[in-house]
């Protein structure tokens, strides 16, 4: 088996319906026999098993292989149980509500068959409430490129669990437990992949990521909760570690000094994000993720003249700085 697409999945049942159906056209058109998808549920109480039930009884070739977790592993334990699952020399780790392009697939399979990867990068566009952005990198070509020159050209964006495709190999012989639980699996096991060797570029969007406007996007995290409010943040907190550990990975210091600028630069969006999406929070909650960024951030004055102000302040005064701040752009 040369692939698997890999796809996490938790209560998003008619999203993953839509990218499994554009899965399937490709593989069919193509006629492709050596790609399988392997969908592993993390105990969602939606339609997802009957999804995947009724795309495979429609599908009686197609390989489709459904698992559900005894119980809900956290994101990190979904993404590396498709990884012991998988049969593909590779696996495309796509997310449940991303949406592939009408030659993605096929165009990433012809790329596997030419030459051994450990880790590639895959391109893709964004679309905000409807509207199609341009693709982040361009249309360039296909690159290789050493650890170093790959993720500052991509700057860190294979945060992105559908832009990674790895050796399911590499993967397996890396250790990957120990990044259970850092909310971002697949991005650090990219940092320990890429240590030896070059990756892969794919220069064309192979597939779209879909995004709700601001507000709405805010409206969904309420309705997760609170503890999803706080996963995103610590996310964030996660991608500060990840810069500052670089250089024990022995990447140069551009590449070390671009992570934390990009890290940086990001924090006072999260920190404000935060502070409007939460309805309630505890003291408690804001102190633990000031002590996070106090221990990466202890030295700039931006972080204290600016960060610590707005995350203690009330959520009321950062609603009226925002309207002021719209007023004054129109």
């Amino acid at each position: 088996m040369l692939l698997t697409l890999a796809i996490p999945t938790y209560n998003r049942a008619e999203r993953l319906r839509a990218t499994l159906l554009e899965f399937v056209a490709q593989i069919e058109r193509a006629a492709l026999t050596d790609v399988e998808i392997v969908v592993s549920d993390n105990c969602s109480t939606d339609a997802t098993p009957q999804v995947c039930a009724d795309i495979a009884v429609a599908h009686p070739a197609l390989r489709l292989r459904y698992f559900r977790n005894a119980a809900n592993l956290g994101f990190d334990g979904n993404v590396n149980a498709l990884f012991g699952r998988a049969q593909g020399r590779y696996l495309w780790t796509f997310s449940d509500d991303d949406q592939p392009s009408p030659q993605g697939l096929t165009q990433v399979v012809d790329l596997l068959r030419q030459r051994e990867i450990r880790f590639a990068f895959i391109n893709y566009q964004v679309s905000v409430a409807g509207q199609m952005l341009p693709s982040r990198f361009g249309g360039g070509p296909n690159r290789w490129l050493p650890a170093r020159d790959l993720l500052k050209t991509i700057r860190f964006s294979n945060s992105l669990i559908s832009a990674c495709l790895f050796s399911r190999q590499a993967w397996l012989d890396a250790d990957p437990g120990r990044y259970v639980g850092s909310l971002w699996i697949h991005f650090f096991m990219a940092r320990e992949i890429l240590q030896s060797g070059e990756g892969l570029i794919v220069g064309q969007p192979m597939f779209t990521m879909v995004q709700s406007g601001l507000e709405q996007s805010r409206a969904e995290k309420r309705r997760e909760g609170s503890d999803q409010i706080e996963y995103y943040m610590q996310a964030h907190l996660k991608f500060v570690e990840y810069a500052h550990e670089l250089p024990r990975f022995s990447f140069d210091r551009e590449t070390c000094a671009l992570a934390r600028s990009l890290g940086q630069r990001e924090d006072l969006h999260q920190v404000v994000n935060f502070k409007l999406t939460a309805q309630r929070y505890a003291p408690r909650q804001l102190m633990k993720i000031w002590g996070r960024l106090r221990h990466y951030r202890w030295s700039t004055l931006r972080f204290w003249c600016v960060t610590t102000p707005l995350l203690f302040v009330p959520n009321g005064a950062i609603r009226a700085l925002r309207t002021v701040s719209r007023a004054v752009r129109s």
